[in-house]
């Protein structure tokens, strides 16, 4: 008698590169239909329909509701994988109701009312930047071969909202695996003023754009943070938003040596909030990750990554 065949491995599903590529190939890889698979999903207390199921793995929808997530948490059971590997692949929720309709936030609502980034940016926590709007960010992230985030080079375009704008107010705040910046390089403007927090891991920065724009007026503001190297890897990077902005481009660039497992994009309403969805990144040939947000609106946008 012939031994049976062992079952393939999840390598697989976790090739895929969208949601429904990996649900289907889960799907193929146990042989199941999708009437078996609502059958066992009613077992487990989740009415699901056929429909939905279908929809799912051709990509005309996703799962969003409480109800479909954990469906989806039953369905990586009943398909013999590990934990979170369809989740993984999930895009972020699409936004709707008032997230779609937030003009902005305050620094106190997105980053919390006793956040420490208060202690740097002082006057200019309430309302930072009254007189100017970002336009477009574009942010490249350098992490070297210890693993350690070691530049962010900024390059954001402005536009005035009041006549006689000079000045433009940045934070960084620093998380678990990175250092404090040691140094900021501004083009196309000035730094006036630095702020350092090191107890509380902010500093702030005030960059002089060398003129007063007028009402509408537009301008072109780079900088570089620059940090020394850390015994403990950097894991993310994300940027926190007020208001909202035409587009939003986060590139994340690793040393060839050393190449992280895994990469995502996410999002978040605010600093304590729950991630609302996480996407899986490929790595292109320059050894990048990037994330594009067209039209984003306030909150928090960041890519985080996964070493072996």
């Amino acid at each position: 008698m012939a031994a049976p065949q062992e079952r393939p491995g999840p390598e697989q599903v976790l090739s895929q590169e969208k949601f429904a590529d990996a649900l289907r190939a889960a799907i193929a890889r146990r042989d199941l239909t999708l009437d078996r698979i609502r059958a066992r999903l009613a077992e487990r207390g989740v009415e699901i329909s056929l429909a939905t199921l279908s929809y799912w793995q051709q990509g005309r929808s996703r799962p969003e509701r409480p109800k479909s997530l954990r469906a989806l948490r039953e369905l990586e059971a009943i398909l013999d994988l590990p934990p979170n590997t369809l989740f993984d692949f999930l895009e972020p929720r699409r936004p709707r109701g008032r997230w779609l309709a937030e003009p902005g936030l305050s620094f106190a609502a997105l980053y919390g009312e006793d956040s420490p980034a208060r202690a740097v940016l002082g006057d200019g926590f309430a309302n930072p930047n009254p007189d100017v709007a970002v336009l477009s960010t574009t942010e490249q992230c350098f992490v070297d071969a210890r693993r350690s985030l070691r530049g962010i080079a900024t390059r954001q375009v402005l536009r005035g909202v009041n006549n006689g704008c000079d000045r433009l107010l940045v934070v960084h705040g620093v998380t678990e695996g990175d250092v404090m910046p040691h140094d900021l390089v501004v083009r196309g403007g000035a730094l006036a003023d630095l702020r350092v927090d090191d107890e509380a891991g902010y500093v702030a920065a005030e960059i002089h754009l060398g003129r007063a724009l007028a009402k509408n007026e537009t301008a072109v503001v780079e900088y570089d943070w620059r940090m020394g190297g850390c015994d403990v890897p950097s894991r993310h990077h994300e940027r926190l938003m007020r208001t909202a902005t035409s587009s939003y481009l986060l590139q994340v660039f690793f040393d060839g040596a050393t190449l992280p497992a895994r990469c995502y994009e996410y999002r978040r309403a605010k600093v304590d909030a729950p991630t609302e969805g996480r996407r899986r990144l490929p790595i292109d040939p320059a050894r990048s990750v990037h994330s594009f947000q067209a039209k984003s609106q306030p909150g928090i946008y960041g890519i985080s990554w996964e070493w072996a």
